[in-house]
C-alpha cells in the first residue's frame, strides 16, 4: 500500500473513533478511489456509511469489498446486521449462515442467526441456535444475553433472569448484561431492582445511552420528575446515532411536557 493510502486510512479510523462519521466517509472514499483493489477500504467505508444511516450505500460498499474478499466473516456479519436492522430477515439470515459456513467453530455466528429468529417470533428456534453457541462456549455473554431475551419473549421470566445473571457472573463488567437485567426488572415493575441494575450499567459504561432512557422511565414511574428530566436529558446527550432518531424525537416530546409540568 502507498504511504498516502495508509495515512488516509488511518485518518479515517481516527475519525471513526471520535464519531465523526461524515468526515471518515470522505477519507475512505478517497481510499477506494485511489486503491480500488483494496477490500479493507470498502469495508471501512461501508461501516461509516451505516453509522450515518445510509444503509443502501453501505451495502453497496460492502458488496464491492466482498467481491474482492468473499470470505471475510467480519464484513459478512456487518452485512447481516444491516439487513437485520432494515427488517430484511431473509438476507440477514443468508449473510449470517454464510458466516457460520466459513467459521463453524465461532459461536457468534449462531447467536446472530438466533437473534433474527427471535425477532421473527420464532423463539424456540432462536434458543436452539443460542444453545449451540453455548455448547461451544458456555461463557459467551453475547449468547447468554440473547438467551435471556428469547426466554423473556416466551414469557419465562425466571429463565430470562437466570440467563442474564449468568452473563453477569461471566463478566461482571458487562454493561449490556446489567442493562438487560435492569430492563427486564423494569418491565416486571420491580423498580428498585431495575434502578440498581441500570445505575450499575451507567457506572460501567457512562457512554451507553439506553440505561439513561430506562432510568428516566423508572424515575417517572416513581414520580421523581426532576430526576426523570435529568436522565432523559442525559439520554439525548449520549444517544447520537441516526438510527435512534425516532426515539430521540419521542423523548424530546416527553421532556418538553415534563419541563412544563415542573414550571407550571
Amino acid at each position: 500500500m502507498s504511504a498516502l493510502f495508509e495515512d488516509m486510512l488511518q485518518k479515517g479510523d481516527t475519525l471513526l473513533e471520535s464519531g465523526e462519521f461524515k468526515k471518515a466517509i470522505e477519507c475512505f472514499k478517497q481510499c477506494v478511489k485511489s486503491r480500488p483493489e483494496e477490500a479493507e477500504a470498502f469495508f471501512k467505508l461501508g461501516f461509516a456509511l451505516a453509522e450515518t444511516g445510509k444503509l443502501d450505500d453501505a451495502l453497496k460498499s460492502y458488496a464491492e469489498g466482498l467481491r474482492l474478499d468473499p470470505a471475510n466473516s467480519e464484513a459478512l456479519t456487518a452485512v447481516g446486521d444491516i439487513h437485520f436492522e432494515a427488517g430484511d430477515y431473509k438476507n440477514a439470515l443468508k449473510a449470517y449462515q454464510r458466516v457460520v459456513e466459513l467459521s463453524p467453530d465461532d459461536p457468534d455466528g449462531y447467536v446472530s442467526i438466533g437473534l433474527v429468529y427471535n425477532t421473527m417470533d420464532r423463539s424456540q428456534e432462536a434458543i436452539s441456535f443460542y444453545s449451540t453457541a453455548l455448547e461451544m462456549d458456555p461463557s459467551n455473554v453475547f449468547a447468554l444475553n440473547a438467551l435471556g431475551d428469547a426466554y423473556y419473549a416466551l414469557g419465562d421470566r425466571d429463565k430470562a433472569v437466570e440467563a442474564y445473571k449468568a452473563g453477569i457472573v461471566v463478566d461482571a463488567e458487562d454493561a449490556a448484561a446489567r442493562f438487560n437485567l435492569g430492563e427486564l426488572y423494569y418491565d416486571m415493575d420491580e423498580l428498585v431492582e431495575a434502578e440498581r441494575e441500570c445505575l450499575e450499567a451507567i457506572r460501567l459504561d457512562p457512554s451507553f445511552a439506553l440505561p439513561y432512557l430506562t432510568m428516566g422511565g423508572i424515575c417517572l414511574d416513581l414520580e421523581r420528575i426532576p430526576d426523570a428530566i435529568r436522565y432523559f436529558e442525559l439520554y439525548l446527550k449520549k444517544e447520537n446515532s441516526p438510527r435512534a432518531e425516532e426515539m430521540r424525537s419521542e423523548v424530546q416530546v416527553v421532556l418538553e411536557g415534563l419541563r412544563k409540568e415542573v414550571t407550571s
